[in-house]
């Protein structure tokens, strides 16, 4: 069930995600850009999981996304809606023929989830900015939801609002309001600013489980009103996720979950999100490994600490990453730089990174890997 978005968890949640979002600073601490990084990490791993992002854009994440790469993931958005397209205009734009990806672009129009210049340009190469993907991300509710209220409750204001073009104030201000598309720190909104593939993969992955089109358990969560007894899509992705962590670490979600600060984001058959205050914490589980992660923005929150021990403890039964986790969080809560990794055994290594600085205080990526290749 999910919790009355008026309730604090759900406030928690929604901020735990943009703040994920917001370390934008931290990208000179990211490794190549064929990673995701950190804040990209569950979300990019999620959409992936759920097929959202087709092979030709899985790399190079933090990278500006072009107009053409948008199309392919809006439209994997858009079929999981069941909508069909009839092509009406085979072609609609003179600079799109004989692209690679000419069919999807036709394809994106016909939808109604692509515009263009009006000059029959659609200019598939170039990059997106962040004020055109507002508007791309709302032309695409339009066709997903199209009896939704797209009418702004409030009026908004930017420190950079002289960059927003006229055209796209509404659009901006839409995905603000609806949470969306938040500014960066100082109400900064970077209208002109290029957008990323991994922002605009967390950007769709976000909108499509917002709309419930993704065979998951979504929201902020009370995971103890989900009744195991019932057949529901919904409970047979919690039997999933049970087969594959234990029932054990299903009943510490079940447990967090009830906290009112701590926020159970989203739930899959392999992998969920755990917002607790300003961090964190993520469990995947793919093809070559499987690992807890936590984004640790306030390491003195000792619900970090709890939640963190309480999945780690369920999650791996050897003592090693819980006494590195019990020494390192010390060093952590008393704003020590902190950049190690431990190889445990040939599959387990522990490794803590420090990303940056943020209001004051240092941002830690923690993780512990199980290496499956090396396993079979």
């Amino acid at each position: 069930m999910i919790k009355n978005c008026k309730g604090k968890c759900f406030l928690i949640g929604i901020v735990a995600i943009f703040i994920i979002q917001n370390i934008i600073g931290f990208t000179s601490f990211a490794a190549a850009t064929n990673q995701p990084s950190s804040w990209a990490e569950p979300e990019i791993y999620a959409a992936i999981e759920k097929k959202l992002v087709p092979s030709v854009l899985q790399g190079n994440y933090q990278t500006n996304i072009k107009r053409y790469e948008y199309v392919l993931i809006a439209l994997e958005v858009f079929n999981l809606s069941g909508k069909t397209v009839e092509i009406a205009d085979s072609n609609p734009f003179k600079d799109t023929e004989n692209h690679p990806y000419e069919a999807d672009i036709i394809k994106a129009y016909n939808a109604g989830i692509i515009k263009g210049d009006g000059k029959g340009n659609f200019f598939p190469d170039n990059n997106i900015t962040r004020q055109e993907i507002a508007s791309l991300v709302v032309n695409l509710l339009n066709q997903i939801s199209p009896d939704r209220d797209f009418t702004l409750k409030g009026t908004y204001q930017y420190a950079d609002s002289a960059q927003l073009s006229d055209w796209a104030v509404y659009y901006v201000d839409y995905c603000f309001e609806n949470g969306i598309l938040n500014g960066y720190g100082g109400n900064v909104m970077d209208p002109l600013g290029n957008a990323t593939i991994e922002q605009s993969i967390a950007l769709l992955y976000r909108l499509a489980n917002t709309e419930h089109l993704l065979e998951s358990v979504y929201g902020t969560l009370i995971l103890s009103d989900i009744s195991l007894e019932n057949n529901t899509p919904s409970v047979q992705i919690v039997n999933q996720f049970v087969d594959c962590y234990g029932i054990e670490t299903f009943n510490v979600l079940k447990e967090l979950s009830n906290n009112q600060n701590i926020g159970i984001i989203s739930l899959w058959e392999s992998s969920t999100v755990v917002a607790v205050g300003d961090n964190t914490i993520s469990l995947n589980n793919n093809d070559f490994e499987k690992n807890i992660f936590a984004l640790v923005h306030n390491a003195t929150d000792d619900l970090l600490s709890t939640a963190f021990r309480q999945l780690l403890t369920t999650y791996d039964r050897h003592l090693e990453p819980l006494q590195l986790f019990d020494e390192y969080i010390l060093k952590m809560k008393t704003n020590e730089e902190i950049n190690i990794s431990v190889q445990i055994n040939d599959t387990d290594s522990f490794n803590i990174e420090t990303l940056g600085e943020s209001d004051e205080r240092l941002v830690y990526k923690l993780y512990f890997i199980q290496n499956k290749e090396i396993v079979q």
